[in-house]
């Protein structure tokens, strides 16, 4: 069957109808449906969080590159903390990305025949109905998808979380190394890399 269905639907009480044409009676088989503007909604936000990991994990893998800080930590440590502070101002975390996510669409339980694509989804009527035809698509690929787009907003909330850190630590005088090594080891677990050491470098 189709990944989306154009349905009749009732903008009240949701009911659907779009009748069968089989001639002995319809097979009537459960089909749970998303309204497709959600699934857009979804797919629109995870555009935004894999545009905005992209611009947060620059940063995150200059700390893992063995060869940045050959010329001194506490230069090394300054520009990576400026690139930091930028990739936070050029990717802000936005909150309609939180509420979509937090708040799942609501699926439709439909009575679908595989024959002749009849569907049915009789409910209380609130009154006059007013039909409109409505895109729907199925439940299981939006939550395939909401599943992967929360593993991925969670990648780029480890980021963010990082940098954050990173763009507002002064280590103290000496310690920028030490500094480095720990915010590489975040980055590390941020990006699910393995750890390596880095250059000895001349802290000044």
């Amino acid at each position: 069957m189709p990944d989306r269905l154009a349905v009749p639907t009732c903008v009240g009480c949701g009911a659907m109808s779009r009748p069968g044409t089989c001639e002995t009676g319809c097979a009537e088989h459960k089909l749970v449906l998303i309204r497709a503007a959600a699934l857009d909604a979804l797919t629109n936000a995870e555009r935004q969080i894999l545009a905005n990991t992209t611009a947060l994990a620059s940063p995150a893998e200059h700390l893992l590159d063995r060869r940045t800080a050959t010329e001194g930590w506490l230069a090394a440590f300054a520009s990576v903390q400026e690139q930091a502070r930028t990739a936070l101002r050029s990717a802000p975390d936005d909150p309609a990305v939180a509420a979509e996510l937090d708040t799942p669409a609501e699926p439709a339980v439909t009575w679908w025949c595989n024959r002749c694509g009849g569907i049915d989804a009789p409910q209380p009527c609130l009154g006059i109905c007013v039909w409109r035809t409505v895109e729907w698509a199925h439940d299981s690929t939006y939550e395939d998808v909401r599943e992967r787009v929360l593993a991925e907003r969670r990648t780029e909330q480890r980021l963010r979380a990082l940098l954050r850190g990173l763009a507002c630590t002064t280590p103290h005088h000496g310690q920028h190394e030490r500094s480095w090594r720990a915010f590489a080891a975040g980055a590390a677990a941020a990006l699910d890399r393995p750890t390596h050491p880095e250059p000895r470098g001349v802290d000044r």
